[in-house]
């Protein structure tokens, strides 16, 4: 297994000085995400978050993401006291018991000092902006990240008409006497297991990918929309796939994938996450998926938290989907 290294740590006084600072944003950001971005932006203006995240963050993203998709930070402040929540309605738990934001406050600020823009989709938490990797027992069986199994090799959003420039996770809480790995692949690492001829049929529109298991069930989200044939490798768009749910169109095409597949899975790294551990990707130039090799405690499985975000470059390029009367939020 090839490990992913840390790419900055915080050291426990940074920890805990950016922790007191996010204890002391009021607003909450799911009643009020507009403000609460602008308290956090707030922050930066006054150099709380701590010079040298923020030089880090800032040269972060000077790199080629296609060569450097992932950034890892860890030892990250999170919330001192973390409630546990059932596995009927966990979003709705969060909301009544989850009382203090640092670890919303932490993506926030990622996002603020690497010039990015958190999006929400009306699909996922009802349109929140940070939302959770938590099992939900309506969803345990599904491939979406509230499943509680293996979430199998895919892009957020591969076939969505908006999808996100750059995922963002902060890890909650553990399953240490779990086997569960994050999986993530570089597009290109996998390519380059391919021939030219290959390549070239990923190229073209040859393949289909079904809209996510949570926007299909959860009611009429898509407005009757139709995923569009695609391309699974398209330019600057990056790799656009879901295993088992992306489909070639005719016999070529589907060998073609499933030599792409495995590629993908020879060129793997995995980690195990722990609480304060901070991983972000461009969604463009990784593929990644979620893999439970073993379970000794069912129900700490159940509760295993982590909190994410989509961002983008700008909002302004997707303007056109967003609700109504929810700027930010993609009707979807």
């Amino acid at each position: 297994m090839q490990q992913i290294d840390y790419d900055f740590v915080f050291t426990d006084a940074e920890r805990d000085a950016l922790r007191a600072v996010l204890l002391d944003v009021a607003t909450s950001p799911y009643s009020d995400f507009e403000t609460y971005m602008a308290d956090v932006s707030g922050l930066r203006r006054d150099r709380r978050l701590g010079s040298r995240f923020t030089d880090f963050c800032e040269r972060s993203m000077l790199r080629d993401f296609s060569k450097e998709p992932l950034v890892v930070i860890g030892n990250a402040p999170i919330d001192p006291d973390l409630p546990l929540f059932g596995s009927a309605d966990p979003v709705h738990e969060k909301y009544r018991l989850k009382k203090t934001f640092v670890a919303e406050g932490f993506l926030a600020a990622y996002a603020v000092l690497t010039g990015t823009e958190i999006i929400g989709h009306l699909s996922v938490n009802g349109g929140d902006f940070f939302h959770d990797i938590y099992p939900k027992e309506s969803m345990f069986d599904t491939q979406s990240q509230k499943t509680l199994g293996t979430l199998k090799f895919h892009r957020d959003f591969a076939n969505h008409f908006v999808s996100p420039d750059f995922v963002n996770t902060l890890t909650l809480r553990d399953t240490p006497t779990n086997e569960v790995y994050s999986t993530f692949t570089v597009t290109l690492d996998a390519l380059e297991e391919l021939t030219d001829s290959d390549r070239e049929v990923l190229a073209q529109p040859r393949f289909h990918t079904p809209f996510d298991d949570v926007s299909t069930r959860e009611g009429n989200i898509l407005h009757d929309r139709r995923a569009d044939d695609h391309a699974v490798i398209n330019g600057d768009e990056g790799a656009r796939v879901f295993e088992d749910r992306t489909r070639g169109l005719d016999d070529e095409a589907q060998q073609v994938l499933n030599r792409f597949v495995a590629a993908l899975h020879s060129r793997k790294r995995m980690r195990v996450s722990k609480p304060g551990d901070s991983v972000t990707f461009s969604n463009r130039h990784v593929i990644h998926g979620r893999e439970v090799h073993a379970v000794h405690d069912i129900e700490g499985l159940k509760q295993r938290w982590l909190l994410k975000t989509h961002n983008v470059h700008t909002r302004r390029a997707f303007e056109e989907f967003f609700l109504g009367d929810r700027y930010g939020v993609v009707n979807g």
